[in-house]
């Protein structure tokens, strides 16, 4: 019996150094970039750019990108319509047919072959994913509906009397 405490033992020890040497030896194939290349724009420059069509009418702002399962952009969601986010929809289109350039002041802008008529009446851009905030107040709303439950509260978040 003693051996075989001994032989559990050093696998035990065998095994706490091997796992070390094993998740280093996986960080030192993980590669890093040091900087944005030539032609790469960060998602937080594209978020908030102005709309435009080439005629220069003013369309909207991209609210949102979307990307596939490849992790390359795929959709430029834009807000069109409304006054100050107030009655503004989401309207979905293809991130390819988006050309960047610079107005006459030198901001960047996108420019998308569309007329507002045409974005004003395309259906409205929906998600079909929960976002993390939609995440975390259906938790919030889960262990409320639990903390009643165990308080042994009603809908209106009183305790029931006895009548």
């Amino acid at each position: 019996m003693k051996n075989y405490n001994t032989v559990i033992r050093t696998l035990a020890f065998a095994g706490l150094a091997i796992a070390p040497a094993v998740i280093a030896s996986s960080a030192w194939a993980l590669s890093f970039v040091p900087s944005q290349s030539a032609g790469e724009q960060s998602a937080s420059s594209i978020i908030g750019l102005k709309v435009q069509n080439g005629f220069g009418d003013k369309l909207g702002d991209i609210n949102y990108l979307v990307l596939d399962s490849t992790g390359k952009v795929s959709t430029a969601v834009i807000g069109v319509g409304g006054f100050l986010g107030v009655g503004e929809k989401n309207v979905g289109v293809p991130y390819g047919d988006l050309k960047f350039t610079n107005d006459k002041n030198g901001a960047q802008i996108a420019i998308v072959d569309a007329t507002k008529d045409s974005l004003s009446s395309a259906p409205n851009y929906v998600w079909t994913e929960k976002s993390a905030m939609d995440k975390i107040k259906d938790g919030a709303a889960d262990l409320t509906e639990k903390a009643k439950n165990a308080a042994g509260m009603n809908d209106s978040g009183k305790a029931p009397t006895s009548e």
